[in-house]
């Protein structure tokens, strides 16, 4: 009888841990940063569960209160703003039924626009635009004024809807992308929100949607808007749209790729320059230039493998060679600066480029941060290693 208390017991520790283990994950998860801004002379930090942060040099990050769970971040004339909607819409969450748009003044929220959804999903929102699957809306007319995107003839056709749901497998929410184009929306509450693997008898739609899924990079340009997406190892791409009359195209040479960061180019503005950035196993990624009718390589910066002798004289390379992984871009003067796995590099017209290490990173809890730099501010997810390197390229350049 003493015995079966015992094991009971046991067991019952056992699941309580268990269950902290799985809420200690889902906190971490919900606490991770997702995007960060610098502006109003501070750094500002938005993570997944909606909590928005911000950090001046010298100082302790604070929590800032916001009208309701934040979405997006971005800065508007020189001020921070956001994208709201009601509790329990936010990323990974069920769809909302409407977004508001806020800008800060003081120490209080402004209202920007309030724009009701039609069952679309946000995809970004920018100074000017708010980006969803299927339209673009002005905000310099507080929503008003809108584009209905279409795709390019060239565009590859959707794939047909799941039929049930794997209840086997779940990849913890979000948005995975798949190598042949197509995204699988897996976030929890919602019936197609579980990988599944059953194809559906049901033909694909006639039209797809336009844009993939939440953004990791935007960039407005005067003729493009070019929007990037990283899934890490489910892959990414890059999308083009065409602001006079909103069609999107896909470029073909970054399919798949896990897209990081977008800027013009300072010595050919007419073209955009990407970072390409993954740690799987193994750092992969360079910088890209993309112009109207072309797309080629900038910058690869080769590591090679590592090889040993062995005892009798042999030389092996047990692993793979690899390129540094790039997971941030900016302009700086008339160069491009970009964040890498390995540091910061600095890239010019030619194809020059010069390595530089990181400054040193003040912890802040989970995140590292330096305010050295005098154009922009680095963050990285430390994790349980204090080195950026070590820690898959969970890095972010900030620009100031």
């Amino acid at each position: 009888m003493l015995t079966a208390i015992r094991l009971m017991l046991l067991a019952l520790v056992i699941l309580l841990e268990q269950n902290a283990a799985i809420a200690q994950d889902r906190h971490d998860r919900q606490s991770r940063v997702r995007s960060a801004v610098f502006a109003e002379g501070r750094l500002w930090l938005l993570d997944d569960g909606g909590r928005l942060s911000k950090m001046a040099e010298g100082e302790e990050r604070v929590d800032v209160t916001a009208p309701e769970p934040a979405i997006a971040l971005f800065v508007e004339g020189g001020r921070v703003a956001i994208v709201t909607c009601q509790p329990e819409c936010g990323w990974r969450k069920r769809p909302a039924e409407r977004w508001m748009v806020h800008r800060r003044v003081g120490d209080a929220w402004e209202t920007v626009a309030e724009i009701a959804t039609k069952g679309e999903q946000f995809v970004a929102a920018t100074a000017s635009m708010l980006l969803t699957d299927s339209r673009m809306i002005d905000l310099a007319h507080d929503g008003a004024a809108e584009m209905a995107f279409t795709v390019s003839a060239t565009a590859k056709p959707a794939a047909p809807k799941p039929l049930e749901e794997n209840k086997g497998f779940r990849y913890g929410g979000g948005i995975m992308f798949l190598q042949d184009g197509r995204s699988v929306d897996i976030d929890d509450g919602r019936p197609w929100d579980t990988a599944t693997s059953l194809p559906s008898p049901t033909p694909a739609p006639d039209r797809p949607m336009p844009l993939k899924g939440w953004a990791s990079a935007v960039l407005v340009t005067p003729k493009h808007v070019f929007v990037g997406y990283a899934g890490g190892e489910f892959g990414g791409g890059l999308q083009r749209i065409d602001r006079v009359t909103g069609e999107v195209s896909e470029i073909d040479e970054i399919d798949g790729h896990n897209v990081k960061g977008l800027a013009t180019i300072p010595w050919k503005p007419d073209c955009t320059a990407v970072a390409i950035g993954l740690i799987h196993f193994v750092a992969s990624g360079r910088i890209v230039e993309v112009c109207d009718s072309s797309v080629r390589t900038i910058y690869e910066h080769v590591i090679p493998a590592s090889t040993y002798e062995s005892p009798d004289g042999r030389k092996d390379c047990p692993w793979f060679a690899q390129t540094t992984a790039f997971f941030g871009l900016q302009q700086r003067g008339g160069d491009l600066l970009a964040v890498g796995n390995d540091g910061l590099y600095q890239i010019g017209e030619g194809d020059r480029a010069q390595q530089m290490p990181f400054p040193p990173f003040k912890p802040d809890g989970r995140l590292g941060v330096s305010f050295d730099l005098s154009d922009a501010v680095l963050v990285a997810l430390m994790g349980p290693q204090a080195p950026p390197s070590q820690n898959n390229g969970a890095l972010m350049l900030v620009p100031r």
